[in-house]
């Protein structure tokens, strides 16, 4: 045992370098902060905190830093933040809840005007940005004191120059949006977006390198070539935007920059209603973390494409999650299988290969692609999981292809408090939605999962897998008697999955109990060319995509209306 490693007496805590503190993982460094601030009058129990250990507070101080060295940094945080008096509310929420507290939120709403459901999204806003703030200092705290055998080696000027090495896969600089609205004022709108949209393009996509905030904002009103800035930060993509706001909407245009060739490889206009800002922020930057992600992963199989050289197991594993994004499609699906499985192969404890095996097992029987080999799938996903999560608990991937299984189990409760974990990781992440509207469906609270994905598709409506919430939409409708709307929502699932084969059924079902009995018969004539001589209880038994025994009688009750429709739509019932 080396000497710096050696424990402590009566301690299980082990010294790593000396001299330094732990350094926390984002999550855990998130979590004290937030603890932190709900401790924030409580001297004994601020004492105990993790950030009296981190390189941030450590900086502040040359002996061990206290407890109100802690509360400074806060208060001074929130000062800095929200100084500018368009968030004043903010600040005030912030402050009312936690740095001077009152004994109830609903007090503190009142006393700012506010309605207790706004109040807490601004308290929810302000957190997160006092988390991602402190956060970005102590990842520049720790730049700073890395130990000198780390630090770059100074050159002399006849010493042979150095070359950075080839930029990171999926590493981006968000640059500074463009406002381009009449109101120079709305700089706070524009700012925020970006702000977000860093935060969780960094949850959302797990391996990905985000330049800070700090950093990317040096060159705001800068003409200065995306190549150059690809230079200078060594990253691989760059992405700008603009925004647009007037009383009535909010238009963003967005376009995402190979910065080493400075090829254009995606651009998207976002257009959404203006209501309250802050809901519309949200829904914007989660339609820009889930489309930006996607479109990174996509470009890199095609680097590696073009590239040079055998494949290594992150280019595996990346090609396959590329694949499994499109994961409507059966063979695409076992396509993505066999490149996790040659990515784990070169590396056993390669976390995106492990997780990307799981999901897709699950999704392989969820979507009825493999229906004899239900169980073994099952388990063999549940024992990768298990080693993703021994290798990376953090990893939000991970936490998907949980929820997925739990649902796949029939354990709709569980699945449900899993799911609940990913969104407050990725608010961002349509999937989660679905989930949760899957979940809540068999649970039989069929209001609720109309509204979670209907949530869905306000944020990804051009996502690949918005059948996958379309088709749940569709079938709650029809679980709560809303036929005509439900046949209009499972025409868009139709859509933007051909090969959804269960839907031209679901179709015909939610038309013939709206009564277009003609219309329903010649699309149940299409669905029998599909799956000939399916019944209807094979239908709602044997083609189930969860344990039928396990869904509330509620459901099964509701259910019935559409073994109904498919039976008036000419489905034999046995």
């Amino acid at each position: 045992m080396l000497a710096d490693e050696m424990p402590l007496q009566g301690s299980r805590v082990t010294i790593g370098l000396i001299g330094r503190p732990p350094a926390l993982s984002r999550v855990e460094f998130e979590n004290a902060v937030k603890d932190a601030l709900r401790q924030y009058t409580r001297t004994d129990a601020l004492a105990a905190s993790l950030l009296l250990q981190t390189r941030l507070l450590a900086r502040r101080s040359t002996c061990a830093a206290s407890v109100k060295d802690l509360r400074e940094m806060l208060a001074e945080t929130a000062g800095v933040l929200f100084a500018n008096a368009r968030d004043e509310k903010l600040y005030r929420v912030l402050e009312l809840t936690y740095l001077n507290p009152v004994p109830k939120q609903e007090a503190a709403a009142d006393r700012l005007g506010l309605s207790l459901s706004t109040y807490r999204r601004y308290l929810r806003a302000s957190v997160e940005r006092v988390c991602d703030w402190l956060w970005r200092q102590e990842q520049e705290a720790g730049e700073s004191q890395r130990p000198p055998d780390l630090m770059p080696t100074m050159q002399s000027e006849t010493a042979e120059p150095s070359f950075p090495d080839a930029p990171r896969r999926l590493s981006i600089v968000v640059l500074p949006f463009l406002n381009l609205s009449p109101d120079a004022g709305l700089d706070y709108l524009v700012d925020g977006i970006v702000d977000s949209l860093m935060t969780d393009l960094s949850r959302a996509l797990p391996g990905s390198f985000v330049i800070s905030r700090s950093t990317a904002f040096t060159y705001r009103g800068r003409q200065i070539p995306i190549r150059q800035i690809g230079k200078e930060l060594n990253v691989r993509y760059a992405l700008e935007g603009s925004v647009v706001a007037d009383p009535l909407r909010v238009r963003v245009n967005v376009q995402l920059i190979d910065a080493q060739t400075e090829e254009h490889l995606w651009a998207e206009r976002f257009d959404k209603e203006r209501r309250d800002v802050l809901e519309v922020q949200e829904e914007i930057v989660a339609r820009l973390s889930r489309s930006v992600g996607i479109e990174m992963v996509r470009s890199e199989v095609n680097h590696h494409r073009v590239g040079c050289g055998g494949a290594d197991a992150t280019d595996l594993a990346m090609r396959g999650k590329a694949l499994a994004e499109e994961i409507r499609d059966k063979d695409k699906a076992a396509r993505a299988l066999l490149l996790f499985r040659e990515a784990l192969v070169l590396d056993p404890d390669n976390v995106e290969a492990l997780v990307g095996i799981a999901s897709t097992l699950v999704y392989q029987v969820l979507n009825l692609y493999r229906t004899d080999e239900r169980d073994e799938l099952l388990d063999e996903a549940e024992g990768l999981i298990d080693r993703a999560v021994a290798l990376a608990p953090d990893h939000i991937g991970v936490c998907r292809a949980r929820a997925a299984l739990l649902r796949a189990r029939g354990r709709f409760m569980a699945a449900v408090a899993a799911t609940r974990i990913v969104i407050e990781r990725n608010p961002g992440d349509p999937t989660a939605y679905r989930e949760l509207g899957l979940n809540k469906l068999y649970l039989g609270a069929t209001r609720e999962a109309a509204e979670w994905f209907r949530r869905a598709d306000r944020i990804a409506p051009n996502d690949p897998t918005r059948w996958s919430w379309l088709q749940g939409l569709g079938r709650a409708l029809m679980q709560l008697g809303e036929y005509t709307e439900a046949a209009d929502v499972l025409r868009l699932a139709i859509q933007s999955n051909p090969g959804f084969k269960r839907g031209k059924a679901y179709l015909a079902a939610a038309e013939a109990l709206a009564g277009d009995l003609e219309l329903a018969k010649r699309h149940m004539a299409e669905f029998a060319l599909i799956d000939p001589g399916l019944t209807v209880r094979d239908f709602a038994l044997r083609r189930s995509s969860v344990p039928v025994e396990a869904v509330s009688s509620i459901y099964i009750r509701e259910h019935d209306r559409i073994l109904d429709g498919l039976r008036l739509a000419g489905m034999p019932s046995a």
